[in-house]
């Protein structure tokens, strides 16, 4: 019943909020002549854990021109934020390719410092998105590790992106090493919400409920 709700709350929001927006606005945007170097974005994805404590995963995202600036909460760690500043490079023309190398610190339950490379790939409507990062914990090297969020997916038509995701992460304990799943995500407005649903019918699943936000 949780997840049911989760999921219709999500995309009342984004229903409400594409009714809302004006032509004027529209036309305001259709006359921008000049694309400003700062673009942001703010995401937060609900963790349904059956049998654990559910937690939210908070992120921000500033770009300017191609410098890419992180802020995460419960990421890398619960009650643990983190800071990450890189550079992006991309090339291709039908075939897109993106690389951002990432250095991060990570204070609060872990502390750490976390180099990092974002991946992604667009081809026609399929695309592929891989973030990785390697924990050197100040704590001692027995608490290092490997963290990873991978998802290959389409997008059959406007605005609905669907496929399948690979996730490793202190968030979830299971006897898995890495959780696989699948989901889908639906845009509207500057609003995009998903549900991704991990380890199906196994008693290891859990559910995440995501919404993000482009300003």
């Amino acid at each position: 019943m949780r997840v049911t709700i989760v999921v219709v709350l999500l995309f009342f929001a984004l229903h409400v909020t594409g009714q809302q927006t004006s032509n004027d606005t529209l036309t305001v945007a259709a006359d921008t002549s000049v694309l400003s170097p700062w673009s942001a974005s703010a995401a937060a994805y609900y963790y349904m854990l059956p049998e654990e404590k559910n937690t939210t995963t908070l992120f921000l995202y500033v770009d300017y021109n191609s410098i890419h600036m992180e802020a995460r909460y419960n990421y890398e760690d619960e009650q643990t934020f983190s800071l990450f500043g890189g550079y992006r490079f991309e090339t291709g023309n039908e075939l897109l390719f993106g690389a951002t190398p990432l250095i991060g610190i990570v204070l609060g339950n872990t502390n750490a410092i976390a180099p990092g490379l974002e991946i992604d790939i667009a081809w026609k409507m399929f695309d592929f998105y891989s973030e990785n990062e390697y924990i050197f914990d100040f704590e001692g090297s027995e608490n290092n590790y490997f963290y990873s969020w991978s998802e290959l997916a389409i997008t059959p038509f406007n605005n609905f992106r669907t496929g399948i995701a690979a996730d490793r992460t202190r968030l979830f304990q299971s006897d898995l090493e890495l959780q696989r799943g699948v989901f889908a995500q639906y845009s509207l407005w500057k609003l995009t919400g998903g549900i991704h649903y991990f380890n199906p019918f196994t008693d290891e699943y859990f559910l995440i409920g995501t919404l993000a936000i482009d300003f």
